[in-house]
């Protein structure tokens, strides 16, 4: 009996899945710095169509813009010109299909720790399939600082591994974990930000032990991307991400995206931490119950031109039930859905343009409504909820000194973020999934970042943060309802009107410096020092006073990274 059409075609296709689609199917974590390389090599219109709203890419998708930038490497300056060949040899299999650069612990000839191939304890590679694994290492000092007197210290090692592989040219796999453990003070070593919602580090306060981990499976067919994972996603664009950032603790999620023409489409079903609550229970001496929660987002990309790009998503957070089926599909309208679903959840629609027209010149905004009613615009009315964020990256010294210049700005209006239903609001596990400003606040944001050699960069940030805080009492009940926390939405009882930065005034100031200093290649230095000052009026609203408050803080992060 003779094989269907369908059959032969598949036979076909499975045939030649080897040689159409050779690459890697893994994805590149979003700490990488290939993207800051390639977010400058977009800016200076080296490559084409690249997506800098969201991270992280995989390994295929990078290694075709390396080999765009290939061919413009005569316009690269010296110290790109190295970094282009360092990541040359980091991707060579996905850009040539050879291993030459690269040198294994076991299973290899010869191994030397000091030289610029990558470093594998071990790989394998052929026509099926290949499997690479590393040992990791990370030892940090941290010094802290606080009312000029108070002085804390604290050591951290933390070790693990990476597997990572790609099977048949289309399955791909990324493992990586690690353990680690502290010693010293305790309010030091939660400055580091992983630490600060470690299950393991704040289940107790003597505890000194913290552990992390990530992975991800991914189905990927040039065009079409399938991705099972548990990782960082960053969304949004600038260095402080409007929708989604590194402010809160990683989450699983099912992703889907695809490529076709000039069009772009991203979308993911993730599974969040809601409102925690402890159980006390004489046999068992407690539960953690943890609430149902849940987040959905969606974006379709318009590439209008090389250098101009639209976007326009939307994002839905709920909970307290099981996972909703409208929101699985991606191809829907969350807000209509949310309305037909009687209205219980928290939606919000965004639009987004980016322009790289001025060659080394990348502008950016972006508008979020998390709620709006068009007739009342205008009036103060609390619920028209926007988001407003713009800014530049400016390259545009390029050819004479390797510097960069970058600036934001982000308005948060009051109750944006917030809900009703306080297990909907805007964040995983209390913590903010947008960037570290609160509701009814705007950040003003600038960096510089200095390239001393193609291993060597520093950096310089200040940021100015103005937040209108709800007004309490001396217990910590809310007095006046502002707009201005995460975890209280607008209630009945709190006024229809409202004025942006009403409430208590707080002000914070942030100065970081940074250094990476990449020894040999895959064995780094690190320094990251942050000096932060904050002040406050007093509470009272009612007696109209202006007191100020304040304090200073200072922290110095020393990392070593070594991979092996």
């Amino acid at each position: 009996m003779g094989r269907s059409p369908l059959k032969k075609s598949l036979i076909i296709f499975f045939l030649f899945l080897p040689i159409v689609l050779y690459s890697q199917a893994e994805f590149v974590p979003v700490g990488h710095p290939v993207y800051s390389f390639l977010e400058r090599m977009d800016a200076l219109q080296f490559i084409k169509e690249y997506d800098s709203f969201q991270k992280p890419k995989t390994r295929k998708a990078i290694a075709g813009y390396l080999k765009q930038v290939e061919k413009n490497k005569i316009e690269l300056n010296t110290i790109d010109r190295n970094i282009q060949l360092d990541l040359r040899s980091e991707f060579s299999l996905e850009m040539f299909e050879t291993t030459y650069g690269y040198q294994s612990l076991i299973a290899g000839e010869k191994y030397d720790p000091f030289t610029e191939k990558e470093k594998y304890f071990y790989f394998n590679s052929g026509k099926k399939g290949n499997l690479f694994i590393n040992l990791t290492v990370d030892a940090d000092y941290i010094y802290h600082s606080q009312y000029y007197y108070i002085n804390n210290d604290a050591k951290l090692v933390n070790a693990g591994g990476i597997i990572r592989g790609t099977l048949m040219n289309t399955f791909g796999f990324y493992i990586q974990g690690s353990n680690g453990f502290s010693s010293g003070s305790k309010e030091a070593a939660l400055q580091k930000k992983e630490l600060q919602y470690n299950y393991k580090f704040n289940e107790k306060y003597e505890e000194t032990f913290f552990d992390d981990n990530e992975g991800h499976l991914s189905l990927d067919f040039d065009w079409f991307n399938l991705k099972l994972g548990r990782d960082r996603l960053m969304l949004g664009y600038g260095a402080n991400k409007a929708i989604l950032s590194d402010n809160s603790p990683k989450f699983d999620y099912l992703q889907l995206q695809f490529n076709y023409g000039i069009f772009s489409f991203f979308s993911f079903h993730g599974k969040l931490l809601g409102e925690n609550t402890l159980i006390s229970d004489s046999v068992s001496g407690g539960v953690n119950f943890v609430k149902e929660k849940y987040m959905a987002y969606h974006r379709l990309g318009f590439n209008i031109a090389d250098n101009f790009t639209l976007g326009a998503g939307e994002i839905v957070i709920y909970g307290d039930r099981p996972m909703e089926f409208s929101y699985l599909n991606p191809f829907n309208f969350y807000k209509s859905v949310e309305h037909n679903n009687r209205d219980r959840d928290n939606a919000m629609v965004f639009f987004d343009l980016e322009n790289r027209s001025i060659k080394g010149l990348k502008l950016f905004a972006m508008v979020l409504l998390d709620d709006i009613h068009y007739g009342k615009l205008g009036t103060g009315w609390y619920g028209n909820q926007t988001l407003w964020n713009f800014g530049f990256s400016s390259y545009n010294l390029y050819s004479i000194i390797p510097i960069d210049f970058h600036f934001e700005y982000t308005r948060v209006e009051p109750y944006v973020f917030t809900h009703r239903l306080p297990n909907n609001n805007f964040t995983n596990f209390g913590y903010g999934l947008s960037s570290v400003i609160a509701p009814n606040s705007e950040l003003f944001f600038s960096k510089i970042n200095y390239r001393l050699s193609h291993r060597f960069e520093a950096s310089f940030s200040f940021s100015y943060t103005v937040h209108g805080a709800n007004y309490l009492d001396d217990q910590g009940n809310i007095i006046k309802n502002v707009g201005g926390d995460f975890a209280v939405g607008h209630r009945n009882g709190d006024a229809d009107k409202v004025k942006f930065l009403d409430g208590v005034k707080q002000i914070y100031r942030k100065i970081t410096i940074g250094f990476i200093y990449e020894l040999w290649n895959e064995i780094k230095l690190m320094m990251h020092t942050e000096f932060n000052s904050y002040s406050r009026q007093k509470n009272y609203f009612d007696f109209g006073e202006h007191i100020k408050f304040g304090d200073t803080n200072g922290t110095g992060i020393f990392s070593l990274q070594v991979r092996i």
